[in-house]
């Protein structure tokens, strides 16, 4: 199969039972489609994207939603098998992983040469996707989640302060920043060897203090799990927003290779149980008061103009 192409699962994650919600999407209120969305329509090209739902999925529970973005050299078939995200998912999740377009260089990438740091190409991705799922899928639209890996963590970085508004939290492991103005505030959690080489570490602090300043946070930070990763959290006990920051010292991929640019093998569980620590989001002015407005209502209030 061609790098990219659509390929569609409804896998056997878990079963759940029934939870709470505070914005349930569109479709809540709809029989499950047969098949979630497969490929859409941004910006007159035909996107795809991998959709994963729970075994068991009823309409009358909202799930959370985490959408996951590969990297330069890598599909997004492949970053599904590595980033091990579904497997510690505690609450009614579906996983998302699009897949990005190809360069002219043959690589993949998610913007556009010249693209406006506050309108990357695929910030229109995003909305579609996250629009589109919410009116196939019963979704809580306040625990949006974005994950993300190298060029994929950038740009998950990035989305986390242009959606803020709308993403619940970010996480994402050797990546950078391009900053925006963010539309609202977005818990983060940062993960970035200092020997990396691809993403230089500099870097990845950029993208840590553009996350406290999102979320009006500074020093003191104070460890916290995992220890092993040396990761610290910026934010006082129950802060709704808070940063996590882990630079991580694990350097040597499965062949025994030194690649401080990797995945870390627990990075998939931290973030996973980062997101369900999230207290409930606090409702900010952009919020709808009316909990079953549409997916297209929420994203029409951020006032952002596609390409």
């Amino acid at each position: 199969m061609r790098a990219g192409a659509v390929l569609l699962l409804a896998v056997a994650t878990r079963g759940y039972g029934s939870e709470g919600a505070g914005r349930p999407s569109a479709g809540c209120a709809r029989p499950a489609p047969a098949v979630p969305p497969v490929t859409l329509q941004v910006d007159g090209r035909a996107r795809h994207v991998l959709t994963v739902v729970p075994e068991g999925y009823t309409p009358d529970v909202p799930h959370a939603l985490v959408l996951a973005f590969h990297g330069r050299t890598t599909s997004n078939l492949k970053a599904r098998a590595y980033l091990g995200l579904e497997a510690h998912a505690k609450r009614p999740t579906v996983f998302a992983y699009p897949a990005a377009l190809v360069a002219a260089d043959g690589k993949y990438g998610w913007y556009e040469p010249g693209d406006r740091r506050d309108r990357l190409r695929d910030y229109a991705l995003f909305d579609a996707v996250v629009e589109a799922i919410g009116a196939a899928r019963c979704i809580d639209l306040d625990r949006v989640f974005v994950v993300g890996h190298s060029l994929g963590g950038s740009f998950a970085n990035s989305l986390g302060c242009a959606r803020g508004s709308l993403i619940r939290g970010v996480g994402t492991v050797a990546g950078r920043v391009w900053e925006a103005p963010c539309s609202g505030p977005a818990a983060a959690m940062i993960l970035h060897n200092p020997k990396d080489d691809l993403v230089p570490f500099e870097r990845g602090l950029e993208a840590r203090d553009q996350a406290l300043r999102q979320n009006g946070l500074g020093p003191p930070s104070r460890p916290c799990e995992p220890l092993a990763l040396r990761c610290e959290r910026y934010g006082p006990p129950g802060a709704p927003d808070p940063v996590v920051w882990c630079p991580h010292g694990e350097e040597r991929n499965g062949r025994g290779d030194l690649y401080p640019h990797l995945w870390p093998r627990d990075a998939g569980r931290a973030i996973m149980e980062f997101f369900e620590s999230l207290p409930p989001a606090v409702a900010t002015g952009w919020r709808e008061s009316d909990s079953h407005a549409s997916t297209s209502r929420v994203l029409s209030r951020l006032g952002h103009e596609h390409r």
